[in-house]
């Protein structure tokens, strides 16, 4: 009897064993097994490795892809623009009127920051009666500057860090004015760009140590000068963004 009942026990054992062919008592994590098996007394123990595989991404996205200016019958900016130190902002979208005076570039960052205004025009060249007397000042006529504003969105997931640059073409290459693009990222300027000739760039805008953290929001303000330098014509310009992983 007593050998009757330890075959029994073994056989039983067998069977038990049978029920799970070829699995391993221990955690064989290597990726070569789909199911492990533990039955060690009073407590069991399973593991599971998980494996994730992220690639490098880059990605833009620009909310627009075309700016149509006809100064035939220019935009006229909402309101005047005077620069906040305590609350830096861009010009809003539209066509100012700088006066005669502020001739180049060096000039208009003194005025502005003189906290002297720009004011909205609808007229090339720019000129308007801003206090209806009949008359026309010097500081009712001058350049007419447009402004246009678009964000652009970036995504990196390089630790080490990303780039972006921006580059310039079109067809013929120099007569229409002055153009000028500038970033800010989270309200603070990273980076510009001024020229009156094609191709240019690729120039850097903009640059950081790591991951963007997901869609990082750029604001690029872009602007035309127009002081009777640039000529008639029609000018077609293609700004061309880039995002590298570094």
């Amino acid at each position: 009897m007593r050998k009757y009942l330890i075959g029994l026990a073994a056989l039983a054992l067998s069977l038990a064993y049978a029920q799970f062919p070829n699995l391993p008592t221990t955690g064989d994590l290597d990726g070569q097994v789909e199911e492990l098996f533990d039955h060690n007394h009073d407590t069991a123990t399973v593991q599971q490795k998980v494996k994730v595989i992220i690639p490098q991404r880059v990605a833009l996205h620009l909310t627009e892809d075309e700016w149509n200016l006809d100064l035939d019958n220019p935009p006229a900016a909402p309101g005047n623009y005077v620069f906040n130190p305590q609350n830096p902002q861009p010009p809003a979208e539209g066509c100012y009127l700088v006066p005669k005076a502020v001739k180049t570039l060096q000039d208009l960052q003194n005025y502005i920051q003189g906290g002297n205004p720009l004011r909205p025009v609808n007229t090339y060249p720019a000129i308007r009666d801003y206090n209806g007397d009949g008359r026309i000042s010097d500081d009712e006529k001058g350049t007419l500057l447009c402004v246009n504003q678009k964000t652009l969105q970036k995504f990196s997931n390089d630790p080490d860090g990303w780039q972006l640059s921006v580059s310039v073409a079109g067809t013929p290459s120099s007569g229409f004015g002055l153009f000028a693009l500038a970033d800010f990222v989270g309200g603070n300027f990273a980076g510009s760009l001024f020229i009156s000739s094609l191709p240019f760039g690729p120039q850097v805008l903009a640059q950081g140590n790591g991951p963007t953290g997901g869609w990082l929001d750029d604001l690029i303000v872009e602007g035309f000068w127009f002081d009777g330098t640039e000529l008639d014509g029609t000018y077609t310009l293609t700004v061309t963004f880039s995002l590298s992983a570094l």
